[in-house]
């Protein structure tokens, strides 16, 4: 049976996506689990819920790439909020916009590990305790580059198409129980992703001049609203631009 307030484990909570996840169901009433490798500030983000919304916020660090790292934060947060009921697989990023046959094993690594392996970890570890609670919901954060591909991203776009895969397969594995399971996939979204991914804040805020993008805001009540839609409904893939952006090569620039 659905909670009235779900416990929710947010990886990459620190934040762009994930920290707005989290201040949106903060204000909803729900628990969370927020794991992320900059632990001082989920930490601070989670006694700022706390005061803000009176909700009970888990908070410390998480490295999805390492499995005793994501097994050991699931254990103690479950442990510390009394179980799991949403388990949001956020923790992503992308390195460098090399072509392939140029692209350094660090920024390779990097992207597979954290948006391929480290969404496996995350599931994996989480899920045992959906099933325990009789009711879930899990979600994919993918992107539009799990639809499309495109020059200086075959790697990234590797990854995301992954996420798709992996959330298509869940959803066919898990039919017949109480859980749910939703990708969202967003396109330009003005977070710190260009910033990581371009090492370079001109460069950065380049990607977004003359576009009115997406905010992490809007992806979370992408999240939200899948969250809290009646049990027997699930939204498998929400695909989800700017005005803006019509596709991966097609924005509108306002001069």
């Amino acid at each position: 049976m659905r909670p009235e307030h779900p416990i929710v484990l947010i990886t990459g909570a620190s934040s762009g996506f994930g920290e707005a996840m989290a201040r949106l169901l903060a204000s909803q009433g729900c628990r969370l689990a927020l794991g992320a490798r900059r632990a001082e500030r989920v930490e601070a983000l989670a006694e700022e819920l706390t005061r803000a919304h009176g909700v009970k916020v888990y908070a410390g660090a998480m490295d999805t790439r390492d499995t005793a790292s994501v097994d050991a934060f699931v254990e103690a947060a479950a442990a510390a909020l009394g179980g799991l009921h949403v388990v949001v697989a956020n923790a992503g990023l992308a390195s460098g916009t090399h072509k392939l046959w140029e692209i350094p094993d660090e920024d390779m690594e990097a992207m597979l590990r954290t948006n391929v392996e480290g969404v496996v970890k995350t599931i994996r570890a989480g899920l045992p305790h959906l099933r325990k609670a009789g009711w879930g919901h899990v979600f994919f954060i993918g992107s539009t580059a799990g639809h499309q591909p495109y020059e200086g991203g075959g790697v990234y776009c590797a990854s995301k198409f992954g996420v798709k895969a992996m959330a298509q397969s869940l959803r066919l594995e898990l039919n017949g129980e109480p859980i749910r399971v939703t990708s969202v996939d967003p396109g330009m979204a003005e977070t710190e992703f260009s910033n990581v991914r371009l090492k370079d804040d001109a460069k950065a805020r380049a990607v977004y001049q003359g576009v009115k993008p997406l905010t992490a805001f809007d992806v979370a009540e992408c999240v939200r609203w899948c969250l809290m839609l009646p049990d027997h409904v699930n939204i498998d893939e929400i695909l989800v631009k700017c005005l803006d952006q019509a596709s991966v090569h097609k924005v509108h620039r306002r001069v």
